[in-house]
Parts: C-alpha cells; sequence; structure tokens
C-alpha cells in the first residue's frame, strides 16, 4: 500500500506511554521530508489524511499487541528527527491524536 500523499516516510520510533486515565497510548514517529516548510511537496491537508491513514494501518495493529494494548494512539510526521518531548523551531511536525474504537482511529476530542 501507498500513503495517501505519495511521500516517502521512514518509522522512526514506536514507544508507549501512561496516560492520566491510567491506561497506555501508543506513540508512532515518521520521518517526512515531504511535509518541510522549505521545499516539502505535501501540504497540510494532505499531511492530515495521511495521519489518518497512517493510525488505521499502522496505529490500530500496533494498539492491539498483547503485550501492551493501548487505547489511543499519536501519530507523528516530522520532517526531521526531533526527540520526543521538545521543540524545534526549524521543524515541521504534524500530530494526530486517535482513540481506538472498534478497531478504528477516531480523532481525539480535546
Amino acid at each position: 500500500e501507498t500513503i495517501p500523499s505519495g511521500q516517502a516516510l521512514v518509522l522512526w520510533e514506536v514507544m508507549w506511554e501512561r496516560v492520566e486515565s491510567g491506561g497506555t497510548q501508543a506513540v508512532l514517529r515518521f520521518i517526512a521530508p515531504g511535509v518541510a516548510r522549505e521545499g516539502g511537496t505535501v501540504g497540510p491537508e494532505a499531511a492530515l489524511t495521511d495521519l489518518d491513514w497512517l493510525c488505521a494501518t499502522h496505529g490500530v495493529p500496533v494498539s492491539a499487541l498483547p503485550a501492551a494494548p493501548s487505547g489511543e494512539v499519536v501519530v507523528t510526521l516530522m520532517d526531521r528527527a526531533v526527540p520526543r518531548g521538545t521543540t524545534d523551531p526549524d521543524a515541521t511536525q504534524y500530530f494526530g491524536v486517535y482513540l481506538i474504537e472498534n478497531g478504528e482511529c477516531s480523532p481525539a476530542d480535546f
């Protein structure tokens, strides 16, 4: 399968974090040079479509792993590696936060 925008991605890291509710969330972080402000080919709308697709194709299976079941998934697209929890004013990052309900991704409302 090809990501909707057609951009090339590299899976940078997958981690699990505890959330305030006491459960866990799976975090999937992708390097996506196409989202860069300078010279990028993927705009915000296409990036959001990619986030939804990545949740459905990658986040749902990861959230169902028996060793670390997760009710929430965070998907990040970033044009360069940025350590989790830090900022880089030169980096472009898009985040999607989803609840996993009945094997499907629903955007989380905050």
